[in-house]
Parts: C-alpha cells; structure tokens; sequence
C-alpha cells in the first residue's frame, strides 16, 4: 500500500533519515563556522582598539616631543626626513601621506625615557634599547643601528637628511659639542659609514 501511495518504501524513510543526520552535520559545522567568525570579529575589533588606543599615545608623545624641542632648524630636518621622499631613478621629490611614526618617536626616546614609560610605549623598543640607562654618542649610534632595520617601512629614507638629522639630534641633545662647518662634515661621514649609508 505504501508503495501504491508514493512509493514510501522504508528505503526512502532510511534516505529521510540520512538526509536529516547530514543536515546535522552540516547545521553543526555552520554553527562551528559562525562562531569561529566570531572570534576572529572580536579580536579584530580588539586589535583596532589597542591600535587606536596605541596611535593615541604616539600621537600624544609627538605632540610633547614639538613642543618640547626649541629648534626650528631639528623641526624641520624630521619634517624633510619623515614627510619626503625623493625617487632614486626621477630625483622628483613626493610628499608622503604619513610617516614611520614608530622610527620617529624611536629616534628621541633615549631623551624622554620617563615619558615614553608614562604612555607605556617602552615594550615597542625593549628589545633594542634599555630603559634607565645614559645615553651616549656611541651607544646612540648604536640603538639607532638597530631602530631602522627593525621598524622600516620600506620607503626610501633620504640618506643625506638624515644623516643631518642624526647631527642635529647629537648637538641638540648634548651628545656632541657644537661642530664647525669642517667637523659637521666629518662627522656625517662618520655616521654615515656606521649605518653603512655608503653612496
């Protein structure tokens, strides 16, 4: 009679049965999907907080760090290093949307360690620079060696601007004495063999 019916053998309730199991399945992956989704959401949505909330502080240190340096002429060397770039092949100078925030707050942060503790951005450079310690000429040089590869950007830095700006933050910051014409050149030279800006 089933089978005159619609042919609702007890196959066909097997196959029923198979078809429901297999929703199942794929009712549980779904739901094992959407909620791995969810985790990914969340912590996306976390790290646009902490990177908000990371750029907030950078901002705050840049904002002291101008306001604090009384020298138009450093000023504006960090704007010719960090807001240009100059193409290799054209020589054409661009203007850059932003700039390597995290190089350019490296830069003065052997100056302003209490500050940088304060806005708890010591853990970005802890493991090229050791909070508490004087800084020197040498070991200036030397945590700079090590802030550039760690935190390019991969845009082309002036060579020369920058080396100028490595000269002005020495004398700004006493770790030099003020250099003559003569001895601003020679020093240049002899940071640029240290970084190994060889031209």
């Amino acid at each position: 009679m089933a089978d005159e019916i619609g042919g609702s053998g007890l196959d066909e309730l097997n196959a029923w049965g198979q078809v429901r199991e297999d929703n199942n399945k794929v009712t549980e992956e779904a739901v094992r999907r959407i909620q791995d989704n969810q985790k990914k959401a969340q912590q996306v949505g976390q790290d646009i907080k902490n990177d908000k909330a990371t750029n907030g502080k950078y901002a705050k240190f840049l904002t002291f760090l101008l306001k604090d340096i009384k020298n138009d002429h450093l000023i504006k060397q960090i704007y010719h290093v960090f807001f240009k770039t100059r193409h290799e092949e054209t020589d054409l100078v661009h203007l850059r949307k932003n700039m390597n925030t995290i190089v350019v707050v490296g830069m003065f942060i052997p100056f302003y360690q209490e500050e940088i503790k304060e806005l708890e951005l010591e853990n970005v450079y802890q493991d090229i620079f050791s909070f508490g310690e004087d800084i020197n000429l040498t070991r200036y040089i030397n945590y700079i060696k090590k802030l550039l590869p760690k935190h390019h950007d991969n845009i082309n830095i002036d060579k020369q601007e920058f080396t100028k700006l490595l000269t002005q933050i020495t004398e700004y910051y006493q770790l030099t004495e003020k250099l003559s014409n003569e001895n601003t050149i020679e020093f240049e030279n002899t940071i640029k063999k240290e970084l190994a800006f060889n031209e």
